[in-house]
């Protein structure tokens, strides 16, 4: 029995030093620590949620409709590669307008079935990429399939989720919450952002850069009266800082132009500022819109200053594929001029003047009438590169910030609870079990350390659900001491023994408690797998409270009544 309880006893005295341990940089200034201390401790703290210490809370949304378009303007290209060697020159392939289906049309002397065996081998025997609409006259209607339409969306989602991830882990914010919220939202907490606005642009950036070769049939003077023509016609004109949104500008001056530009082209928009006035004028291109190369074929990017002109730019390192396409594209359109387009604004446009083999270019920003605004948006737009570039376009749905003193309050309102549910449990058990309930409390006073404790150790955030969990969890974790008790009262009934009684009291309660916080674990541990922000919060918090108030609540008030038993002889249970 002797050694038995001494190993118990290690047991617990390792678990509450390792609790120590742990919570001591949370609650501790490390600097004011020995240095010899300091090497041995760990370095993470209890972090706090965004509704504890303040912070960003917004829910971004993708367009399925946007997404389905784009992917099915690489397919058309796949579909005219493929179908060509095997079709007259007749075939054309292109994507209905305003639409993510295609209409494939070929020659009369055309075999069909060849057509439709091409058009069935961009899938297996249990997944199609497209579905046959409709079949016309020397024509097919092809629409995505259900299944290809649901994969398109959530692979958006994931990668929205990643891109993001990896912009906010490089401008530092500690434990943020990036997650994906039914089909196509995306909820990010910011806790403790102090730049809100930066950080709200470098996470909505879709950052799409595009190599595009310009298309020089058209002349800028003729541009710029095309572009003028269609802003009076269709009431428009942008204006940056109005609230309105260049990719709308964008997408309506292409849509009304394109009866006037040749059809495989398009509009795009240079913005250049003038260094003494400051004011913005915005220079028209025709770019050709088969896009050759992307960001996505980016190794690295790098701001830095021109020596020329010392103005920022963004330096940029392609990866082996990318560098051999780059290269390809330099050599057969030399002479050309190619334009280097991000979110649909060109930022130069270079002669290319010979094969540019090393896998390496640049990006332009110009001096600016705002240095200091201009220097940013190249370190923005190197850190967004190098991070990734969203698949798509991502629309701000609901924004919230959470100030620091609304935090405090969080904070010091939660303390208040927790202490008064300590306190009131406290209370109680010592009024009805008189020292028996004392031996209860101390096992629930050891209860909270350890779960602040599991939380620091495995990183995982506290937030206001995750208090309640806790308060929650105080009073859950006597219920097992009651049981015990009434057991214990019972035996003490039938003039048993304080040992037997006790012994009796703890086997017999043992089944109850386990499945009554079993049966709440399984729950907690649902809401913690399907839940999302506050729900999962609170899981997290009621999953380890329920954990540790079983050792608690059996193992160490066993071991304490096994002390009074053994060590001191207790003969008669004050209970």
């Amino acid at each position: 029995m002797g050694r038995k309880w001494w190993t118990k006893f290690s047991l617990v005295f390792v678990l509450i030093l390792f609790s120590v341990i742990y919570l001591l940089p949370t609650f501790c200034n490390l600097q004011s620590l020995p240095s010899w201390l300091q090497k041995i401790l760990p370095k993470g703290q209890l972090q706090l949620g965004l509704d504890l210490q303040g912070g960003l809370h917004i829910v971004m949304g993708i367009d399925p409709k946007e997404v389905l378009r784009q992917h099915s303007d690489l397919l058309v290209e796949q579909l005219r590669d493929d179908l060509a060697p095997q079709v007259s020159d007749s075939l054309e392939v292109a994507r209905v307008k305003d639409s993510s289906n295609i209409l494939v049309k070929y020659g009369p002397q055309d075999d069909l079935k060849k057509i439709r065996k091409i058009i069935r081998n961009y899938g297996s025997y249990n997944y199609q990429v497209f579905e046959f609409l409709r079949q016309g006259e020397n024509e097919i209607l092809l629409g995505l399939g259900s299944q290809e339409q649901r994969y398109l969306t959530k692979r958006a989602v994931d990668q929205s989720i990643e891109a993001i991830r990896n912009r906010i882990d490089e401008f530092g914010v500690a434990e943020p919450s990036i997650q994906s919220e039914g089909a196509d939202r995306i909820v990010v907490q910011l806790p403790g952002i102090q730049d809100v606005e930066r950080a709200k642009d470098l996470i909505g950036r879709t950052a799409k850069l595009e190599f595009k070769i310009v298309d020089t049939s058209q002349s800028p003077e003729n541009l710029q009266a095309l572009v003028a023509k269609l802003e009076k016609e269709k009431g428009i004109r942008y204006q940056a800082g109005i609230g309105q949104k260049f990719s709308d500008y964008f997408t309506t001056i292409n849509q009304a132009a394109e009866r006037d530009l040749p059809k495989e082209s398009e509009l795009a928009f240079q913005r250049v500022v003038n260094d003494r006035t400051g004011s913005v004028t915005w220079v028209p291109y025709l770019l050709k819109r088969k896009v050759d190369v992307t960001g996505d074929l980016i190794r690295d990017a790098r701001w830095n200053r021109s020596q020329d002109t010392n103005e920022p730019i963004v330096e940029m390192t392609f990866t082996a594929q990318g560098a051999k396409r780059f290269a390809k594209l330099t050599e057969d359109n030399v002479g050309q001029l190619l334009a280097i387009v991000l979110d649909g604004m060109v930022h130069s446009a270079p002669r290319i003047d010979e094969k540019i083999p090393s896998g390496r270019a640049r990006i332009s920003f110009g001096i600016g009438a705002d240095p200091n605004q201009t220097l940013q948006d190249a370190q923005d737009t190197a850190l967004v590169l190098r991070a990734g570039a969203l698949p798509t376009t991502i629309e701000l749905l609901e924004e919230r910030t959470v100030g620091p003193s609304l935090g405090a309050d969080s904070v010091r309102e939660g303390k208040k609870a927790v202490l008064i549910g300590l306190l009131c449990v406290v209370i109680f058990m010592i009024l009805y079990y008189k020292w028996a309930g004392v031996i209860a409390n101390f096992a629930l006073c050891l209860n909270i350390p350890f779960i602040l404790a599991i939380l620091a150790m495995f990183g995982a955030t506290l937030t206001l659900p995750g208090l309640a969990g806790i308060v929650l969890t105080i009073g859950m974790a006597v219920d097992a001491n009651v049981l015990i008790f009434e057991r214990i009262r019972e035996e003490i009934r039938l003039n048993k023994s304080a040992k037997a009684a006790i012994e009796t009291g703890f086997s017999k309660a043992w089944s109850t408690i386990l499945d009554a916080n079993l049966t709440t674990l399984i729950a907690a541990l649902a809401l913690l797998s399907e839940g999302t922000g506050p729900v999962k919060g609170f899981a997290i918090t009621l999953s380890i409270g329920i954990i540790c108030s079983m050792f608690t609540a059996v193992f160490v008030t066993r071991l304490c009544f096994e002390y009074l038993l053994t060590k001191l002889k207790m003969t008669k249970v004050s209970i």
